[in-house]
């Protein structure tokens, strides 16, 4: 009769035990994905340049492959367009981000397009007034 009492008081702490950890365990939260980094690896990796183009700085200094130049953010828009048009992203992997001293951000990653090749990719911005905007982006 005692290793009946002991059995059911051992089934009743595991019971609760399993009904706490589930409980604490359903109410914990994914947090989202708000850091603007990751926003703007999902954009590349959709190759989505009119999501892409709300992050554009007034101008920006734009590099594809070897061509580089100054272009305005709806020329840069359209550029984008046309380069993940030709070359339709399949995957896109941070290699590397961070923040300077003077308040700046920046990422570096690895884009790989349907065709197969790969573009290193690195995107620097700065702090303004409306929030983090891109100031230079290269594909090489």
């Amino acid at each position: 009769m005692l290793s009946e009492q002991y059995q059911k008081k051992s089934m009743k702490l595991f019971l609760q035990t399993f009904v706490l950890l589930f409980s604490l365990t359903s109410f914990t939260q994914v947090e989202p994905k708000t850091e603007l980094i990751d926003t703007l690896a999902d954009l590349l990796r959709e190759g989505n340049s009119k999501e892409l183009a709300q992050y554009l700085d007034n101008t920006i200094e734009l590099t594809l492959q070897d061509r580089e130049s100054s272009y305005s953010k709806a020329q840069t828009e359209i550029i984008l367009k046309n380069f993940f048009l030709k070359n339709p992203p399949k995957s896109f992997k941070v290699m590397h981000r961070g923040s300077s001293e003077k308040g700046g951000k920046y990422l570096i990653g690895l884009l790989t397009v349907e065709n197969g090749g790969t573009f290193r990719t690195s995107i620097v911005m700065q702090e303004k007034v409306d929030g983090y905007k891109i100031q230079q982006l290269r594909f090489e």
